[in-house]
């Protein structure tokens, strides 16, 4: 009987036991602010909240200062050129990490998941809609604001996958 109680409490702190790994199946950046880029790392875009990013990988031309037509966004399909990543931090950053010319050392990543054709099923597509701005008071052109969103978009860890089939990226705005 001993014996049997000794297994069965074996098998219970076995079973009960926490393996460490982060179990991701959504985010949200809601309330972080608008989408970010630096000029020294053109064609790098991101949301930061806390200890946690989105970033987009992506040429700049992508935000192009071209209104495109009424329900016709401009569609980039996600790939090598085309990338989008979450970053988890051990602790919290601030929009100037990505904006060195090399990024500190802390704080590290403790967990990232990729929607890119690089890593096996996982696909997407970045919906961009181009608007112009226009100063109310003049009437005059100030700039354009790029509304992004991804599309069916699956994000990997190389272990597990969750799906977004729309997700709001957010805006991000050009001057003239």
């Amino acid at each position: 009987m001993k014996k049997l109680i000794t297994l069965l409490v074996c098998a219970f702190i076995f079973n009960g036991c926490d393996d460490g790994e982060i179990s991701l199946d959504t985010f949200n950046f809601d309330s972080a602010a608008p989408i970010n880029s630096c000029t020294i790392n053109n064609g790098l875009f991101f949301k930061v909240k806390n200890n946690e990013a989105l970033i987009l990988k992506t040429p700049i031309s992508t935000f192009a200062n071209t209104v495109t037509p009424a329900n016709t966004p401009r569609t980039l399909v996600i790939n090598s050129t085309n990338q989008v990543t979450y970053r988890l931090f051990n602790s919290i950053i601030s929009n100037t990490y990505f904006c060195g010319t090399l990024p500190p050392a802390t704080p590290t990543v403790v967990d990232e998941w990729f929607a890119s054709d690089g890593i096996a099923g996982t696909s997407g597509l970045i919906q961009v809609t181009t608007t112009q701005i226009i100063n109310p008071t003049t009437n005059a052109l100030t700039g354009y604001n790029h509304y992004v969103v991804f599309k069916n978009i699956t994000f990997s860890n190389g272990i597990n996958t969750f799906t977004y089939e729309n997700y709001v990226y957010g805006n991000f705005v050009t001057a003239l």
